[in-house]
């Protein structure tokens, strides 16, 4: 099974093996597999690694999981510019929590003229049965991970789902100085993953670490050079901004806040991430790697072109 093309991005715990599964908190190691071709456009990047996905897994339709955010929408894009024809869900909770999600997914599948399917999920019910036996299989305490593995079980093709974008942060708010910004690699991402891997499931969640070119094309972008430049300041950081990006490559993406659909159940997600600690006595499954953007290309390519 590949979680990213050829597998080029890959996990241990400590000497396991690779791909391994966390055993008496054993330290996390990612390991990047070394660029062989140049580097295209970040918008290059996005189409060859559509066309890549589907190459790794000949004769299944892409289901693409829309949740109506800006991320999504670039995958289906990328889909799309390759003439392809995915499968796109909207996931509707229950009491419309997601309401404005939902609307965002449905007007931008009515402006690409793409058919979608609803998918009706019941968060509470799915924390009070399920919620811990997928902790448990995919390796996450992070109670607002686990639906995402739940509600692609309706999907019959290759499971698509652009979970995160590559994650940067700043790591002080001192603006008075250069800021330093490091890429993240998530403990709980490499769990969707794990899930995927014990039931056999084909399927893509960490889309945009597919290739490497996903990886580096984004630090490509005019408005990623602004932001570790730090000319987005205070709280304006990579969520917030990103759609400038985005829209470097699709100029029509329509202004949207990010939102989750957890927001008015703080209370039942705090309820399950209680009985998680106790059951793991603790919370295990939080670790990650950072790396400065200078590591990250050492990795990868090689030293950065001044």
């Amino acid at each position: 099974m590949y979680t990213s093309e050829n597998n080029w991005y890959q996990w241990k715990y400590g000497n396991d093996a690779l791909f391994g599964r966390q055993i008496e908190n054993k330290e996390l190691k990612t390991i990047y597999t070394k660029m062989d071709r140049p580097l295209l456009s970040f918008k290059e990047e996005l189409i060859e690694a559509a066309k890549s996905t589907i190459d790794h897994y000949p004769g299944l339709r892409p289901c693409i999981f829309f949740s109506g955010g800006v991320d999504s929408e670039i995958i289906l894009r990328s889909y799309l510019a390759i003439g392809s024809n995915p499968k796109v869900y909207v996931v509707r909770y229950e009491n419309d929590l997601n309401i404005y999600d939902v609307s965002y997914a449905v007007t931008v599948c009515s402006i690409l003229n793409i058919d979608y399917t609803i998918v009706d999920f019941n968060l509470k019910k799915f924390y009070e049965n399920d919620a811990v036996k997928v902790s448990e299989d995919a390796q996450i305490d992070r109670p607002r991970m686990l639906p995402h593995l739940k509600f692609t079980d309706c999907a019959d093709g290759l499971i698509i789902v652009g979970h995160s974008d590559v994650r940067w942060y700043r790591t002080d708010d001192d603006y008075s100085k250069k800021g330093t910004w490091l890429m993240q690699d998530f403990e709980h991402d490499l769990g969707c993953d794990k899930y995927n891997i014990l039931h056999n499931r084909p399927a893509i969640y960490q889309w945009f670490k597919w290739s490497p070119g996903l990886v580096l094309g984004y630090t490509t972008l005019t408005w990623f050079k602004k932001l570790v430049n730090d000319e987005y300041r205070g709280r304006l950081g990579i969520n917030s901004t990103k759609i400038l990006g985005f829209r470097e490559m699709y100029p029509d993406i329509i202004e949207r806040k990010k939102q989750t659909g957890f927001e008015k159940i703080d209370d039942l997600v705090a309820e399950v991430q209680l009985v998680l600690k106790n059951k793991y006595n603790g919370l295990p499954y939080r670790q990650q790697i950072d790396r400065t953007i200078t590591q990250l290309y050492n990795e990868i390519k090689g030293p950065i072109n001044k």
